[in-house]
């Protein structure tokens, strides 16, 4: 700045040399040679005196003016109460003034709006074994050095503490040891306090983390789709942690695919996202109108974000880790639901078992978990079955279609290699065919099919026992042939 005294209560409108002019007729102007370049979807601003002591900073963003009109352009933003200078986008709204601003005046809203309670620890992150990244809600009082402010169980020394940048929101922690993999740790926060001195809340003072790994494919799965949705209702997919692993999906994406090929994939998130173990994530575009739709639905694991195109007939769904490569995907059509489904809008598929890829792997959701389980257990999950080489399960032995968790059969199979061959019948008493599962079908190791109590033109088979006609066959001759029995009962 050049050499100004700026008065009690008075104004001065900062600008570049070059445009100082422009701003005369609105009130006193300071041009400075290199005014910084101000982002429009948001950046920092500091200002600091001669000996470098920041006076006061800002970190804004496109959002704060909460209007879709005037984000696009020639607006202001305005800060509501300057005596809470520390309040950040609960105190900037989107200027009122009919030329689009108030250069050199007061602002066009001017309230009192103090601050008056401390800030929440939103996210805490291991970005290396040895550091981990700490995000606020709001701008924080410097310092935050003091090292007895931060504990985490299991105990883990901490060498430092340290603002990430000017926006005072992130608080970086150097550790005397690093962290280990698979394991939960809790960080909880003491006597940190706000800009405007109010302390940090105590129920926002914890949160649990984790050091991420990378996942393997098919660690990370998809587990659950709506790809037909009611008439106001919106797709979703939901994938499952089938791993030991905490994984981080900051930049992960979320894409159809074609003959291997990456297409249309939108970002889930670049932030920092971690998802446990063995847990459920449902991504979807409306979280409200997903949880008004399915009541049992679990809300807490549900994740706004961009869904790429699911055609309601069929289609592809990716999902694509940080380094582009394909996680899981499924090639997903209607055909898939189940043949007594006669209006499949509403219904999602999912998956029977974590570790089957196949079709006979997907099945229509329950009518008693409401048609779709978005963030919890499936209502179609059937534990992992263990076969002994050679030999053909069913479970269960007794089924009653459309009844949630015995409304179909898994057909489970072992043999001592691969390559076998099978034909798969479902007869009645008088040995007449109903229907024809598997029609000479190449079979891996192990596996499973699915009877879902229907017959061949669709309809639903009478109650009463019903024989599981099982052959397969190998280039060596080999022929072995099994018969089980299955009962189909109503309820």
């Amino acid at each position: 700045f050049p050499a100004h005294v700026i008065l009690p209560n008075e104004y001065w409108i900062v600008t570049s040399s070059s445009a100082a002019s422009e701003f005369l007729p609105y009130g006193k102007v300071i041009g400075v040679a290199n005014f910084p370049t101000l982002n429009n979807t948001g950046d920092i601003i500091t200002l600091k005196n001669t000996s470098s002591l920041t006076i006061d900073s800002l970190s804004y963003s496109l959002s704060w003016y909460r209007d879709v009109d005037k984000e696009e352009g020639g607006w202001s933003l305005e800060l509501i109460d300057p005596s809470n200078p520390c309040g950040e986008e609960d105190n900037w709204v989107a200027s009122e003034d009919a030329k689009g601003g108030t250069p050199g005046k007061q602002n066009s809203i001017f309230a009192n709006k103090p601050d008056l309670t401390g800030p929440k620890l939103l996210s805490v992150t291991a970005i290396t074994p040895g550091q981990m990244l700490l995000k606020f809600d709001e701008k924080l009082e410097k310092p935050a050095t003091d090292l007895n402010s931060f504990s985490i169980v299991p105990a883990i020394g901490i060498l430092s503490a340290s603002f990430t940048n000017n926006a005072l929101r992130e608080i970086q922690l150097n550790l005397s040891t690093d962290l280990q993999t698979r394991q939960l740790y809790s960080l909880k926060v003491d006597n940190l306090s706000d800009c405007n001195g109010n302390v940090i809340q105590e129920e926002y003072n914890k949160l649990d983390f984790a050091l991420s790994e990378k996942a393997d494919s098919l660690e990370i799965i998809i587990n659950e789709l709506l790809f037909n949705p009611r008439p106001a209702g919106v797709d979703f997919v939901e994938v499952y942690n089938n791993s030991p692993k905490y994984v981080n999906l900051k930049n992960w994406k979320l894409a159809n695919v074609e003959d291997g090929v990456v297409k249309n994939p939108e970002t889930i998130t670049t932030e920092d996202f971690t998802i446990p173990p063995h847990s459920y994530i449902a991504f979807t575009e409306d979280v409200t109108i997903l949880k008004s739709n399915y009541s049992q639905s679990q809300e807490k694991f549900f994740f706004k974000v961009d869904l790429p195109g699911l055609p309601d007939d069929e289609g592809s769904i990716a999902l694509v880790d940080d380094q582009g490569k394909i996680i899981d995907f499924f090639l997903y059509n209607k055909d898939l639901h189940s043949e007594l489904v006669k209006d499949d809008e509403g219904i999602s598929l999912e998956r029977i078992s974590f570790s089957d890829g196949s079709g006979q792997n997907w099945k229509s959701a329950t009518s008693g978990s409401g048609f779709a389980t978005p963030g919890s257990l499936n209502s179609n999950l059937r534990p992992e079955s263990i076969v002994l080489e050679g030999t053909i399960t069913i479970e269960p032995e007794i089924i009653t279609p459309g009844f949630a968790t015995q409304d179909f059969a898994k057909i489970n199979y072992a043999f001592e290699q691969p390559g076998y061959v099978a034909n798969i019948k479902i007869v009645d008493q008088q040995g007449r065919l109903i229907k024809t599962i598997a029609n000479n079908e190449t079979l891996g190791f192990e596996g499973f099919y699915r009877w879902d109590g229907e017959r061949d033109d669709g309809s639903k088979s009478r109650a009463g026992y019903y024989i599981v006609w099982f052959e397969a066959f190998n280039v060596d001759g080999s022929v072995k042939t099994f018969r089980k029995r299955v009962v189909v009962a109503t309820r």
